[in-house]
């Protein structure tokens, strides 16, 4: 494990039950008590905001990442481009 995944083995998660960080598409009542579970563990972690970069940068495709759902990552991914996206535009103008 490289110095930048250290903050793995001080996560919340490591101790939890890993099925509750699937985060399917689907949203039935099982599915979103799983989601809840996992979102108490991700908010008593230290690492938290660690673990969410990491899954940003790495664009991890599904999963509770960071105290996020997947549709809460791709929103913030969204942000982070059209800033970019905008600069673009305006130097190419």
């Amino acid at each position: 494990m490289g110095d930048s995944m250290r903050w793995m083995v001080l996560a919340a998660c490591r101790s939890a039950e890993p099925g509750i960080f699937e985060d399917t598409e689907t949203s039935g009542p099982r599915e979103q008590r799983a989601v809840d579970a996992a979102l108490r563990v991700c908010g008593a972690c230290t690492v938290r905001t660690r673990c969410l970069e990491w899954a940003l940068a790495t664009e991890q495709p599904q999963g509770i990442w960071g105290g996020h759902t997947t549709p809460q990552r791709r929103a913030l991914l969204r942000a982070r481009t059209r800033p970019r996206i905008a600069r673009r535009v305006v130097r190419a103008a």
